[in-house]
This record gives C-alpha cells, sequence and structure tokens, in this order.
C-alpha cells in the first residue's frame, strides 16, 4: 500500500499539532509533508507539495475552507473537512457525501474517515460522471446566492434547478424522486433525510417519513388526523399525525 501525502490546514496551531500526533502514532501510512494556517499559505504549498490528502478547516479568519477550494480548476486531491460545527456547510458535506472529521474527533473517526479515503481511490477508476467534489463545490456556490438553486447530480451531469421550483420530495427506498411546478420529476440517488438536511432552512418542512414539501408552494391544508397538505401541483400530500403540530406552527409563519 503506497504511502498518502497529506496536509494540514487549520488556522489553529494546537488542532495542527493534535492531528499531526494522531497520524504519526495511530494511522501508519500517512506521512504529513507540510501545514498552513491561512488560505493564502495552503494554495502556495499545495501547489508546491501536490499531495494526495489535505486536512481542511471548514472554518477560517478572512477566507474559509470552501475559498480556497475554488481557487482550483479541478481538486485534484482528496479532502477531508475538519469543522467544530453543525452548520448549514456541514450539511452540505453531508449531502454529497464527502469526509468530515467533527471537532473534537478520535482517533478511531480519524481511521475511519481514511480507510473511506483510501476506499475511495481504490475504486475511483471505476467512477463515471460529475465527482461528488465538483457536485458539493456548485451548491456551496449557489446556496451563498440570493436566488438559490440547488444541483442535482444525475447520470448524465448535473441538473441545476432553482429550489423555489421544488414543489415536494417523495422518499423511495435510498432514492428521493423530486417534483418541480413544470410538472416534471427527477429521481436523485439520495435518500430523503439527506435533502430534509440540506433544505430546512430554505422553508422546507418533513411532513412524513415519506415526503418533504416546499411550504412556499403549499396551498392549503385540509383537516384530518394528521392532514393533507394540498401543493401547488395539485396534489394531497399526507401529514403525519406526530408531525402535526409542528407543521401546522410553521405553517403560520407563511
Amino acid at each position: 500500500m503506497s504511502e498518502i501525502k497529506a496536509i494540514i490546514i487549520d488556522d489553529e496551531q494546537h488542532c495542527i499539532d493534535a492531528l499531526q500526533t494522531m497520524l504519526e502514532k495511530k494511522c501508519p501510512g500517512v506521512q504529513v509533508t507540510g501545514t498552513a494556517k491561512s488560505v493564502r499559505e495552503a494554495k502556495v504549498l499545495i501547489d508546491d507539495l501536490q499531495p494526495d490528502l489535505v486536512f481542511l478547516d471548514v472554518e477560517m479568519p478572512y477566507q474559509n475552507g470552501f475559498e480556497l477550494l475554488k481557487l482550483f480548476d479541478k481538486v485534484y486531491f482528496d479532502v477531508i473537512f475538519t469543522t467544530a460545527y453543525e452548520q448549514y456547510a456541514l450539511k452540505a458535506i453531508k449531502f454529497n457525501a464527502l469526509d468530515y472529521l467533527l471537532k473534537p474527533f478520535s482517533v478511531k473517526e480519524l481511521q475511519d474517515a481514511l480507510e473511506k479515503c483510501r476506499e475511495k481511490k481504490l475504486n475511483r477508476h471505476k467512477d463515471q460522471g460529475i465527482s461528488p467534489m465538483e457536485v458539493f463545490l456548485q451548491n456551496m456556490k449557489i446556496m451563498q446566492q440570493t436566488h438559490k438553486k440547488i444541483a442535482l447530480p444525475t447520470i448524465n451531469g448535473l441538473v441545476f434547478m432553482p429550489v423555489q421550483n421544488i414543489v415536494r420530495c417523495e422518499s423511495t427506498g435510498n432514492y428521493t424522486r423530486i417534483f418541480f411546478t413544470d410538472k416534471k420529476n427527477l429521481m436523485v440517488s439520495r435518500p430523503l433525510k439527506e435533502f430534509e438536511e440540506l433544505l430546512s432552512d430554505v422553508d422546507f418542512f418533513r411532513v412524513h417519513n415519506s415526503h418533504l414539501i416546499n411550504m412556499q408552494q403549499m396551498q392549503s391544508y385540509i383537516q384530518g388526523e394528521g392532514g393533507f397538505a394540498l401543493m401547488s401541483d395539485g396534489t394531497q400530500v399526507e401529514v403525519s399525525r406526530r408531525r402535526k403540530a409542528d407543521f401546522l406552527k410553521k405553517a403560520m409563519q407563511f
């Protein structure tokens, strides 16, 4: 097994030292070839050392970790994000199935993340289409815009869809079918839970185990044990009894 050349990017020296010590003592096969404490330093370091893997802190002053990745035409190295905060950025990381470590993390969590990286590297030659990292960077870019869009990976590439044009999302096992205002729909290989995490901050609500709706696209509510949300596309989406109170509270905001 070839050695992994890694660099650590974090604005806090004690975090760099702790991670470097864990890698040296508990993670054979990983060589830390450099460290950086800012995006500016990191760009120079990556260009110079050509690492296989970058441990990238999400929150740094002046410029964050995502802004570093945007400086590359193509991200040729693997990335394990490190962050201390549960926020929209972490939701996007999870949604695109990228590797991350939530500080403070254990040796076991670090070893598991490295093992996932190794597995991805072995299987990379089998992969086709757009990489999860490319989808992630696109989603981070559009989530920061006033008119939010979401990048949806399909077998043919990416579909860019304004969030406001999504009426509802329906679970089909490990896949989700997304219904749009133009009556079209799209199947995406992500479970509904990940869409819930990504879209909950932009007026989407999980009304049922199988249904996530855009509250902006709801026309009325039909009373019942749980009731039904009547959507703009004419569908009636069941509201589960246990989610009814939270749903009605949310609905009163619109």
